[in-house]
């Protein structure tokens, strides 16, 4: 009886977790479409989008650039 009990919860969470991990793909994948699609039309038609949408949906901060620092590593036995 006890390997029957653990052997179902092992299924069900089993079938959770895969379950989840399709919700999470599906999600970050519709993400991913709609910010596509809105970079398509943003590239296709921005004087559209300047008449009928004042200010961006999401706003951009531009990423400063890094200065290559050299680095040195010794290991001392």
């Amino acid at each position: 009886m006890f390997h029957l009990y653990f052997g179902a919860f092992d299924i069900v969470l089993y079938l959770g977790g895969t379950y989840f991990a399709m919700v999470l793909a599906n999600a970050i994948c519709d993400d991913r479409e709609r910010i596509k699609t809105t970079q398509e039309t943003a590239t296709t038609a921005p004087a559209a989008i300047a008449t009928s949408q004042s200010t961006a949906a999401s706003p951009v901060v531009p990423v400063a650039k890094r200065k290559d620092v050299p680095v040195r590593v010794s290991v001392n036995l």
